[in-house]
């Protein structure tokens, strides 16, 4: 809750995305900026709506940007003026960020500098499994990695006094499970401050990232990085738990709670089963390797615990003269999120012991009743307006359908089907100008308004430059509906101050776009007769499909009183086109067409799509 996020003391019960925004508070954050995406927004949500209750006592600015690379460098900015900042993304945005990550790290931070990499185990909301400590590696940077909740809010928080400690900016891992996780937050005090001005000082034999300076910046950045891993060897957040036995576990991060579990189970259900020592690791990068050394000192071997990639795993290897088990020889899964059961079967492999519990039976007593149940895959809303657009765009002609990351990616299902790829972030337009040089079939692109603003507008330009030939449809619910109805700059607003609305259709026409047409996406008919005249249309072609988000539209109507549902009349022939070509979660079949009143927000999509006429205005709800 909003309240026990800037509550002055005592303990609150937070979500983990919560306890990393508590943390940053408590830091004194000057900035935090981020593109929203799942499982990371709620960080940046939970610190923009506290910024106008903080302000007057713990001001900071917060900005949804429009990209994760221009947050990031917003970031910078204000760390190189002397301010810490936080930029906050999911794992995939770390690689739009990635080109600033890695010259900054040449720079270091002034001012603590954190950006949160959210990483996706089991790609629950993502389309890759990617680990992020990698990067840490790569660009020669700390990685830690929170083990709960609470700790997440006390590592948030001392992330920014290790960044100005070393110098450099610092990598936050944190993971599905955790930042949705919730769990007892032990505050601390919130300081108060005010925001001031500062004469900017020149650096440019740092700041610039001349060929000449960065020769001289990348030893001292090694340097810095022999210093971190000497303190992460003592660090508090790492600590070694005695055991018994000649095999030790190295449990990282949230991995470390699915040890404890583990362990305690096994212990409770075998009798000639010892707690092993227990290395638990928050600091992923550079490698603590005194501490590690020290623990496995008269061990035989030592089992790794963590999830994605065998990161430390890989490291220890190099590290160790003794055998080092986990992902690599099929101890723990290669892939997906860990759990209990998932761990505790890993351990009993290494210990060559018995499970709690019988856990291949429970999974398929689990499949068993999972294949009686009716499936259940994630639909568009009902009354959603990109419904109508892909089922006009299907009408109107179109043949090939690149498409983009956001609620619309569900155009793929039937009966739509009008989503043939999806990459990552403004690839639509992207893949469509290479399409476009051979496919022989119409091509008719989707991307939302947030995506365009975040990187749909250079691929398009490519397009306009490079004299090509597709459609473009731009689905303008005015908001980015996916992660939780963030601004944008289309919206014309922001957290905690004035904004300015920048028009997607003025954008496209400076870009040269010369067929620019902006349709109401629920007005079916003639958002089908322009999609024709643009597919027709010989070079770039652009159509702005608009409507409101229906939650946000609904929500609306609501707060004034009055919803009018729809109803299907004795009229109805049963064509099934409502069903068949469109689709609405409201809109059900059982030996006749029905539309469910609680579910039905009143578009009246399906009245004007039905050929019969046989669908009207029942009722007027509150």
């Amino acid at each position: 809750m909003l309240s026990d996020l800037i509550k002055e003391e005592g303990e609150v019960f937070l979500l983990g995305n919560e306890a990393i925004a508590r943390g940053a508070l408590e830091a004194g954050l000057d900035l935090i900026s981020a593109y929203p995406g799942t499982p990371s927004s709620e960080i940046a949500d939970s610190l923009a709506k506290a910024c106008p209750l903080l302000r007057g006592k713990m001001d900071y600015y917060m900005e949804y940007s429009t990209n994760e690379k221009v947050a990031f460098e917003t970031a910078i900015g204000a760390s190189l003026a002397g301010k810490r900042a936080m930029c906050t993304m999911k794992h995939v945005g770390v690689n739009v960020a990635a080109d600033s990550l890695f010259s900054f790290a040449y720079v270091g931070a002034r001012g603590g500098f954190v950006v949160v990499s959210a990483d996706d185990p089991s790609m629950h909301s993502s389309q890759n499994e990617q680990d992020n400590r990698w990067y840490g590696k790569a660009a020669n940077l700390p990685v830690l990695e929170p083990s709960s909740v609470n700790e997440a809010k006390e590592l948030s928080k001392l992330s920014f006094e290790i960044s100005e400690k070393f110098g450099l900016p610092v990598i936050f891992r944190t993971y599905t499970r955790l930042s949705h996780s919730s769990g007892i937050v032990k505050l601390g005090k919130i300081p108060e401050k005010r925001i001031e001005k500062v004469k900017w000082e020149r650096k440019p034999e740092t700041d610039v990232v001349l060929p000449a300076h960065a020769r001289k910046l990348k030893p001292e950045l090694q340097k810095k990085l022999e210093r971190i891993k000497n303190y992460f060897s003592e660090f508090s957040f790492n600590w070694i738990e005695e055991g018994d036995g000649d095999t030790g576990v190295i449990a990282c991060g949230l991995s470390y709670a699915y040890v404890k579990e583990a362990i305690s189970n096994l212990v409770s259900c075998n009798s000639d089963f010892d707690k092993p020592p227990v290395l638990k690791l928050s600091s992923m990068y550079p490698i603590p390797e005194q501490l590690i050394t020290k623990f496995v000192s008269g061990l035989e071997r030592v089992v790794v615990v963590e999830e994605v990639d065998p990161f430390i795993e890989l490291h220890t290897r190099a590290l160790l003269d003794i055998p080092v088990l986990g992902k690599m020889d099929g101890y723990l899964p290669m892939n997906y999120e860990f759990s209990i059961p998932v761990v505790e079967e890993g351990l009993a492999r290494v210990f060559k012991t018995e499970t709690s519990k019988d856990y291949n039976l429970i999974r398929r007593r689990a499949e068993e009743i999972a294949s009686i149940a009716p499936p259940r895959p994630p639909v568009l809303c009902p009354g959603c307006p990109h419904t109508a657009t892909f089922f006009a765009i299907r009408k109107a002609g179109g043949e090939v359908f690149p498409s983009d990351i956001g609620c619309y990616t569900l155009g793929i299902n039937k009966p739509l089907e009008a989503v043939d790829t999806t990459i990552c972030m403004g690839a639509s337009a992207g893949v469509s100008n290479g399409l476009s040089y051979f496919i022989d079939g119409k091509i008719v692109a989707t991307i939302g308004d947030s995506t365009f603003f975040h990187s749909g507008m250079a691929p398009l330009t490519n397009a306009v430059y490079n004299n090509l030939n597709y459609t473009l449809v731009i689905m303008d619910n005015s908001t980015t509906g996916m992660t939780g109805h963030q601004p944008h700059p289309g919206t014309g607003k922001n957290p905690c101050g004035n904004a300015r609305k920048v028009n997607i259709e003025d954008v496209v026409r400076g870009m040269g776009v010369e067929f620019v047409e902006v349709v109401n996406s629920y007005n079916v008919r003639k958002l089908i007769d322009v999609l024709k005249k643009a597919i027709e249309y010989e070079g770039v072609s652009v159509v702005i499909s608009r409507h409101p988000c229906a939650i946000l539209w609904t929500r609306e109507r609501r707060k004034k009183g009055r919803i009018t549902t729809f109803y299907v009349t004795e009229e109805c022939n049963v064509c099934m086109e409502c069903i068949n070509s469109f689709t609405c979660p409201a809109i059900t079949f059982n030996e006749r067409v029905e539309i469910d009143s609680q579910l039905c927000v009143g578009c009246a999509v399906c009245s004007s799509i039905c050929p019969q006429k046989a669908i009207k205005p029942l009722k007027v709800i509150k």
